[in-house]
């Protein structure tokens, strides 16, 4: 990995802890070739969702073609219940383990899946704990280094409850987006901006929708063991089998500290504002956590 400029991985995540603090019941999270932490040595967290920019071409041996990641997060949020303003404050713990596949097609197309096994374990609200699986499959398309990326991503994903080991959500959804990162500040500092549309089949059926979603930061290198980072993600889900609509706006800011080449430590700190047509969907929370991941 680079020390002195941004091309060494940066994550972020957007969003805390999946179905806790994301409408679509999983993290998500934005990458970008330029980032610190690639697809390739990537935690969790936030990223309500994005995809990697990937301007190197791809990984040259099978070993580097493949990671695994271990993320242990604790975090605590105003409103675990996601019903009104900060009444429902609790301390989660989210452990998630990721393994992936990355590799160049040509110079221009790349292959990624990822597969993730998640987890939220309440310290209040326990019956809200549950267990999640996912996958991620994702071809994109870059057209030169400096230009926007373009992608294609299915997802199929499951959460089922700690408490009574039942079913909560199931989903699989197909995504087409774009992002575009670039850097300036002699290569320290990353600017980046995406949108995506994702199309969500899910079971129950009530969960069904089509999400809009932009996300616009930036990423700063403060030193060559230390970065910070401020995005904004803006959120519009359409649920088609009734009559739903939500708007969400997240601001969120991080640091992420290196401290080996195995080993991060992150602080994030997040508010999130989701307006729904029905009333009892719409929220505020603050929410900050701290974690520690390993990545191979």
């Amino acid at each position: 990995m680079k020390a002195s400029l941004i091309p060494f991985s940066l994550f972020l995540l957007v969003g805390l802890c999946g179905s806790a603090f994301a409408q679509d019941g999983k993290t998500y999270t934005y990458h970008t070739d330029g980032s610190i932490a690639h697809g390739s040595k990537q935690s969790e967290q936030e990223v309500e969702d994005i995809g990697v920019i990937d301007e190197t071409g791809g990984s040259t041996s099978l070993r580097d073609k493949f990671r695994v990641n271990f993320d242990l997060r604790s975090a605590y949020t105003s409103n675990a219940l996601l019903r009104g303003n900060h009444g429902s404050s609790d301390v989660i713990f989210l452990p998630t383990l990721d393994a992936g596949f990355h590799t160049a097609i040509d110079k221009h197309f790349n292959f990624d899946l990822d597969t993730k096994v998640e987890s939220a374990i309440y310290s209040k609200f326990q019956d809200h704990g549950f267990i999640g699986y996912s996958a991620q499959a994702t071809l994109d398309y870059h057209i030169s280094t400096g230009l926007p990326r373009f992608y294609a991503t299915i997802e199929p994903y499951r959460y089922d409850s700690f408490d009574t080991g039942q079913l909560q959500t199931e989903a699989i959804g197909y995504t087409g987006g774009t992002d575009w990162g670039i850097a300036f500040n002699g290569g320290r500092t990353l600017g980046f901006l995406g949108y995506s549309f994702t199309d969500y089949q899910s079971d129950p059926g009530m969960d069904t929708r089509q999400v809009n979603r932009v996300v616009a930061g930036f990423a700063h290198q403060i030193n060559s063991k230390l970065t910070a980072q401020l995005y904004y993600v803006y959120q519009y889900s359409n649920f088609t089998d009734f009559d739903r609509s939500d708007s969400q706006n997240t601001v969120s800011g991080n640091l992420v500290y290196q401290f080996n080449d195995h080993w991060y430590g992150s602080w994030t700190t997040s508010f999130i504002n989701n307006e729904s047509s029905q009333v009892h969907a719409s929220y505020q929370l603050i929410s900050t956590s701290l974690g520690l991941s390993v990545h191979f």
